[in-house]
């Protein structure tokens, strides 16, 4: 029985996504869209007291591991799908599958956050990578949309063949795949088999394809450009959260791969933040400035080392500080996506579209400074407080050049975030028509959002 309560939450997701897509196909009403949107944030609700429920059992099971760490992420995975409902307004057709995807998405990144064997991390990530393929293609009736669902499942798919090849050579070689025995396995020099490495090395690319790092972030701004917005926040932020704590139980890899890591690191904090530099659309911004932020979190990850296997079980400063970032990034970056999701009329967002829009929407404009700042790292966000957390540990462990890397890629980055500020509060309006969504209950939750962001840079020990 202990066992069945491990999978709690992950029952309720799975139950209220399919009561969710069974309602929605019955009664596609308004009275049924608005009773599937409700539901799922009920689902939300009750899979999130369940991990609190659950991590006070210390509960144990051959698929899942609860710890501080994975209880962290479960209730952080658990927040932004609540956070999605209520940002995001029942669609006008097919809500019950909207809802149903968003809750099968988070249902992925709980298996993939609480992974304790291989199997789970496959599972976990082709779990969320379904969902997200429907739900970056929704509005199938718009091209641009379709195009960027189907470039996704394309790359995808190419990626998961290589991270279920490199799962399969790990597996081989040890004969087992539960992490924790494979961690054991590991202290006792397994990482020196040629199997192992060459498991390992496919597996991140995999991985890399997964977190858009360089040199496989090409597909990251189409993408993004064309998923409505509130997903892209998703992709950008939950996702890679999800795949970052997947990777705590493996960080093996920094023992036989970690100057591929360190490459890959800082062509990320480099590259991402260049290429964001001359790009006009602010949806294409965000998305290079998340290759950037990843690259920021593996700075952190390969301090790791230092700290391995300790780190496996969220017992360190430095894990703490890495999910504390992925909590930061996820604010900031969902709010500056659901903004722009305000002012999506069917084609895509330009930067001059946001001219003015202090004026036109005052409310809109002052949330989305608080959200560009954060991602920039400028005080009193905790935005801020999150970069300075991370790179203090990770230079505390001696890994003082990555960190002079990411410090010189967030200097960068603040230039092309300073073009979005200076569109919203020093650019001229005249000729522009773009037509802003208001919708009462999203601005106050964004209102909150934003609180959030502050509040938390003031106050981080609320919730490290």
């Amino acid at each position: 029985m202990s066992q069945y309560l491990s999978y709690l939450p992950d029952f309720l997701l799975g139950i209220g996504g399919t009561t969710a897509l069974l309602v929605g196909a019955w009664q596609d009403t308004k009275a049924g869209r608005d009773f599937v949107r409700w539901l799922s944030l009920v689902t939300f609700v009750l899979a999130g007291a369940s991990v609190i429920f659950i991590a006070s059992l210390l509960t144990t099971s051959p698929w899942v591991v609860w710890n501080s760490l994975t209880v962290a992420f479960s209730l952080l995975f658990l927040g932004i799908g609540g956070w999605i409902v209520l940002v995001e307004s029942a669609p006008a057709t097919h809500a019950g599958e909207w809802y149903a995807l968003v809750q099968y998405a988070v249902l992925g990144m709980l298996v993939l956050a609480r992974s304790a064997n291989l199997a789970a991390l496959f599972l976990g990530i082709e779990t969320l990578s379904l969902a997200l393929y429907v739900l970056i293609a929704f509005r199938y009736s718009s091209r641009a949309n379709l195009r960027g669902g189907v470039m996704y499942l394309v790359l995808a798919s190419f990626a998961s063949a290589f991270l279920a090849f490199g799962l399969a050579l790990l597996y081989a070689a040890s004969g087992t795949i539960n992490t924790s025995e494979l961690a054991k396995q590991f202290s006792d020099g397994l990482y020196l088999s040629p199997i192992v490495k060459i498991g390992l090395a496919l597996f991140l690319v995999g991985i890399g394809f997964k977190l858009a790092v360089v040199p496989f972030h090409m597909w990251a701004p189409d993408v993004y450009d064309a998923a409505p917005s509130t997903i892209s926040g998703v992709i950008a932020s939950a996702s890679k959260g999800a795949v970052i704590a997947a990777l705590f139980p493996l960080a093996v890899v920094l023992k036989t791969h970690g100057d591929l890591l360190y490459g890959v690191t800082v062509l990320s904090v480099i590259i991402g933040n260049l290429l964001g530099l001359l790009e006009q659309r602010p949806k294409r911004i965000l998305a290079y400035s998340s290759i950037a932020h990843v690259g920021y979190i593996l700075t952190g990850y390969l301090a790791l080392q230092a700290s391995w296997p300790a780190a496996a079980t969220g017992a360190t400063p430095l894990v703490q500080v890495i999910w504390f970032y992925v909590v930061g990034y996820s604010l900031a970056a969902l709010g500056a996506f659901a903004v722009f999701s305000q002012l999506e009329d069917g084609r895509p967002l330009y930067l001059r579209d946001l001219r003015g829009l202090l004026k036109r929407h005052p409310l809109a404009a002052w949330l989305l400074l608080v959200f560009v700042i954060s991602l920039a790292g400028i005080p009193p966000t905790i935005g801020f407080l999150a970069k300075l957390y991370l790179f203090l540990e990770a230079v505390r462990a001696g890994y003082l050049w990555p960190v002079l890397w990411a410090l010189v890629g967030s200097a960068i980055g603040v230039y092309y975030y300073g073009r979005i500020i200076a569109q919203l509060f020093m650019s001229a309006s005249e000729g522009i028509e773009m037509k802003i969504q208001r919708d009462k209950l999203r601005d106050a939750v964004l209102t909150v959002t934003a609180c959030l962001v502050v509040f938390f840079g003031v106050l981080p020990s609320v919730i490290l």
